[in-house]
């Protein structure tokens, strides 16, 4: 496990402190060396009788730049990072100190690196880019008091004729935050479970991390999965199909996982879900005799569908059908068809549906799909239901 603490020195404390030790590449001898692996790309210098310095590109992380020291020395307890004109030019540059890293218990010998990450390691290949030579500043402190500063100098002399190998490396690579990129939604179409455009590219993605990335792993989980027995067959057939596309971009089977129902995240990093959304379990409420109102439960999957409209099928108009059973008067059955319709509309338009996209067609206790002459009939006759059309 490695442990960093940020190392801060103030311009004023640097610029008082008396310079001991120097040291940097020999002008003539100065190189890099590029080495690449599965999943990670290497940029590094050699600096004689001190160490070395290296850029670091792991896939799915931030690029490092790192200074490491191969001797024992007193603890570092101060350090900044410049950026400089080499020796060669005279001219000094006024420029910013940047924030370092000391990463601690790095190797066997435990021997710490100073580092710095992201933006600030990104700026430093700029500048080695442009034959400018970015420097270390430390200072190390012993139970006698601070020792003189140490500057190390990172030359540019031969970076261009690697920089390119180390670049087209990291250009291979799936960029940082894509955990993020890749837990999005995938949409279906109402009852289908063809892969379109938008599934077949995050499926491609998905399918190059988890070749990339030892130890990662795939959990394919449904958005509507609070839907129960109703959301199953649905998700069943979309994620087989997603399997087997996985499968077919040479995934291993034991890669991927399908966990149906409710399924809590997991901690790691490196399992992704593929979250399958599609409106099917969702479509349908079913109501109690003369009941318009909408349960806490209801307004959940209709804050779904919301999701699902906004999401995916912005343009769409959504059609609500209303439906009753056949007790009663036929005039007040059509007149409760039109309240729960409405009534399902309002919900829909108070979570940011246009009211224009969401329409309302009341049957009343025409078309049943159920027989009206017993209970079981006539509770599934009462129903709302939200068709897409495109």
């Amino acid at each position: 496990m490695i442990y960093s603490k940020i190392l801060l020195l103030t311009v004023l404390l640097f610029s008082s402190a008396v310079i001991a030790d120097n040291f940097q590449a020999p002008l003539l001898s100065a190189d890099w060396q590029v080495k690449k692996g599965g999943s990670f790309c290497e940029l590094n210098q050699q600096i004689p009788l001190y160490g070395a310095v290296g850029f670091v590109h792991q896939s799915g992380g931030l690029l490092r730049l790192s200074l490491r020291e191969n001797r024992f020395k007193p603890e570092i307890i101060k350090a900044s990072l410049s950026i400089n004109n080499p020796d060669w030019r005279h001219e000094s540059l006024q420029g910013k100190d940047y924030l370092v890293f000391l990463d601690e218990e790095t190797g066997i010998q435990n021997i710490p690196r100073l580092s710095v990450y992201g933006d600030v390691a990104e700026a430093m290949l700029d500048a080695l880019s442009q034959g400018l030579s970015p420097t270390f500043h430390y200072i190390r402190g012993t139970a006698l008091g601070l020792l003189p500063q140490t500057e190390v100098s990172i030359s540019a002399i031969n970076f261009a004729k690697n920089y390119q190998q180390f670049d087209d490396c990291r250009k291979s690579f799936l960029p940082f935050g894509l955990k993020d990129v890749l837990e999005r939604s995938l949409f279906f179409k109402p009852r289908s479970k063809n892969l379109n455009v938008a599934v077949l590219t995050q499926l491609q993605k998905t399918a190059r991390y988890l070749k990339e990335i030892k130890g990662s792993e795939v959990v394919i989980v449904s958005n509507t999965g609070m839907m129960g027995a109703r959301d199953k067959k649905w998700f069943s057939n979309r994620a087989k199909a997603i399997l087997k596309k996985l499968s077919s971009l040479g995934v291993q089977k034991n890669k991927v996982s399908i966990k149906s129902g409710f399924y809590t995240a997991s901690a790691s990093n490196k399992v992704i879900q593929l979250k399958i959304f599609g409106p099917d379990a969702l479509s349908a409420i079913y109501y109690r005799k003369g009941n318009i109102k909408l349960t806490p439960t209801e307004k959940k999957r209709l804050n779904l569908i919301v999701q699902y409209a906004k999401e995916f099928m912005p343009n769409a108009q959504l059609v609500v059908k209303s439906y009753t059973d056949s007790k009663g008067k036929r005039a007040s059955n059509l007149k409760v068809s039109k309240n729960r319709g409405n009534e399902v509309k309002r919900y829909l338009v108070s979570q940011g549906l246009e009211e224009g996209k969401v329409k309302i067609k009341a049957y009343g206790e025409s078309r049943p799909v159920k027989s009206n002459r017993f209970p079981r009939g006539r509770a599934q006759n009462r129903r709302v239901t939200i068709d897409f059309v495109a």
